[in-house]
């Protein structure tokens, strides 16, 4: 069952016992409060021995009581907090659609309650204009056991969270709390300590930090670079990781895009990483992409005779065409995608993860590594970028079409490997080469581009060929096929005349190699 969401915008404040929660009519957009009502939550907080969760600020429990009582996730956002929602269901083990959202950081680690905590919460709700209700003022009395030492820790704070209907834009948001804020000072509110309901029992001030963060400066050197991309790029590999167990549009191209553009890295710069460390994450990269391709190709395909049947005016002819292709493509895509499930529930998907944030974070480099950053990491691009011009020249060496399709297909790979390895340099956080670093990585990604769309457009061609011998052998009209096969064809001519555009623009992009000599 897919969960509720909500975007959790809230603040919180320490108060004594003594403090009074003050009328807020009139305060900002609110023109009426309600009367406050009184309930009890009952909430136990899971996570690993570790907090594994908690380590990411990361906050999983199950709460009776209260309007909203069920299973939650709460996610850090931008603004806020992305709180996840699941019923209440019975009383035992966490239920596998709430385990799959977080299990890439739970891994195969034991879970179990870690906190348990009694509130007491009066609620006042705060209407703005036409009986909005756009914020509630909570007054909790709360009673906290840290499960691993036992001790109980009782406090009052009162929570100011905005409601769905609170003013659209952050600063208006920011406004509203504001003026609250300023009235809560005034009744004797403080902001709070602990953030965190779960934090504050466990005895911290707020639940662990994202991760290491890496400043890169002018003095960083190639090593600093390598760890900081590779570290941004582990986290993309997990984030997206929830998204593929819940099989969301889109999921499985994006991991699969981020393992590949993690293997080009370690690829690339092999010289300045540890082995044989890095030999065995290269392989263990490839068994997971490999995976993730053989759930993605169906989907490229299907979704490639989809749109080709709708560009067609005459749709009805081509409609027994399309439902073939789409009930072969959808069980591959499914057969796929489970043993995809199995590998990402495996200790060797773990350990792989793992692996990626120890290299990242703890692992001893090679020397080389220690070398200022360009000049060290323009070699690793510099010598892809050989790579490229030789593997294009073999392709003239082709003694027949299946060896051209062969020698492309190596061609669109090491072009591939290029262009992520030079935007790992060049964008976000871990840009030490500029723009002409930049017209590179598009100089390649056209060469990957003209020949993937050529291999996309051979694909469905030899599909599309099966698949009438198929509808033939059935008594079935495959005059359709045929129809379409020529278009095909056609495209892949034009991808073809695609690539030897990119390729001569790809030649004259050796301008923009960085530098070895800084």
């Amino acid at each position: 069952m897919a969960p509720q969401m909500h975007i959790e915008i809230e603040r919180k404040y320490d108060v004594d016992a003594a403090a009074v929660v003050p009328d807020l009519t009139g305060t900002g957009l609110v023109v009426r409060v309600s009367q406050p009502s009184t309930t009890t939550l009952e909430a136990v907080y899971y996570d690993t021995a570790d907090l594994a969760l908690a380590s990411q600020r990361i906050v999983l429990r199950r709460r009776t009581g209260g309007a909203d009582e069920g299973w939650h996730i709460k996610l850090p956002g931008d603004e806020g907090r992305l709180e996840l929602h699941w019923p209440l269901g019975e009383d035992g083990p966490i239920p596998d659609a709430v385990l799959d959202l977080v299990m890439v950081h739970l891994r195969n680690r034991p879970v179990a309650p870690v906190a348990r905590i009694s509130t007491t919460r009066t609620t006042t709700c705060l209407f703005g204009a036409d009986e909005v209700a756009i914020a509630e003022v909570c007054d909790d009395l709360v009673s906290a056991g840290d499960v691993a030492t036992g001790q109980l820790r009782v406090w009052r704070e009162w929570e100011v969270e905005l409601t769905d209907d609170a003013p659209g834009s952050p600063k208006k948001r920011d406004a509203l709390l504001d003026s609250i804020e300023k009235q809560l000072r005034v009744a004797g509110a403080s902001p709070a300590s602990s953030i965190s309901k779960l934090a504050h029992a466990l005895g911290k001030e707020k639940l662990g930090e994202l991760g290491p963060r890496w400043v890169l400066t002018s003095r960083s050197t190639a090593g600093d670079v390598l760890r900081a991309a590779i570290t941004s790029l582990t986290e993309r590999l997990i984030a997206a990781d929830p998204q593929v167990r819940q099989d969301e549009a889109g999921a499985i191209h994006e991991m699969r895009s981020t393992v590949r553009r993690l293997r080009s890295v370690f690829a690339s710069y092999r010289a300045l990483l540890p082995a044989p460390e890095s030999l065995s994450l290269e392989a263990e990269l490839e068994v997971l992409g490999q995976a993730l391709g053989a759930a993605r190709d169906p989907q490229v395909m299907h979704d490639r005779a989809r749109n080709l049947v709708r560009s067609q005016s005459n749709k009805r002819m081509h409609e027994a065409v399309l439902a073939r292709v789409v009930v072969q493509k959808e069980a591959e895509y499914h057969r796929a995608l489970e043993r995809l499930h199995e590998l990402m529930t495996s200790d060797r998907y773990f350990r792989l993860l793992d692996a990626l944030e120890h290299l990242a974070t703890r692992a001893t480099l090679p020397k080389a590594a220690q070398r200022a950053a360009a000049r060290a990491l323009a070699e690793g691009i510099v010598s892809d970028y050989s790579r490229v011009k030789r593997r294009m020249a073999g392709v003239n060496q082709a003694a027949n079409a299946t060896e051209w399709n062969q020698r492309t297909h190596r061609v669109r790979k090491a072009a591939r490997r290029l262009r992520f390895a030079v935007e790992a340099l060049s964008t976000g956080e871990t840009a030490i080469f500029g723009e002409k670093a930049g017209r590179l990585a598009r100089a390649a990604e056209g060469v990957q581009t003209a020949l993937g769309e050529y291999r996309d457009s051979m694909l469905l061609q030899q599909l599309l060929l099966a698949s009438s011998e198929s509808a033939f052998a059935e008594g079935e009209n495959t005059f359709g096929y045929g129809r379409l096969h020529a278009i095909e064809q056609q495209r892949s001519d034009n991808a073809i005349e695609e690539y030897s555009r990119a390729r001569d623009e790809f030649t004259a992009a050796k301008k923009w190699l960085p530098s070895r000599s800084r």
